[in-house]
């Protein structure tokens, strides 16, 4: 996980409603990058937030590098 870099922004603009897509656009301290983004894979996004959102804090390992 050397290579991840740390998000400091994130934006989504409504493209289209029917059907539902969007651009997502995260932005890194050297860099930004845009995505498409389906209905599909928001709300697969939406249970994966969710998930970590409400995990019991961890200490294992890979704590330190998810740290601010």
């Amino acid at each position: 996980m050397r290579d991840v870099h740390k998000i400091i922004d994130v934006s989504i603009t409504t493209i289209s409603t029917r059907p539902l897509c969007a651009i997502v656009e995260i932005e890194a301290v050297d860099s930004a990058v845009k995505f498409e983004l389906t209905e599909a894979i928001a709300l697969r996004m939406c249970t994966d937030l969710e998930r970590f959102l409400t995990q019991e804090p961890h200490q294992g390992p890979t704590a330190a590098l998810l740290s601010p």
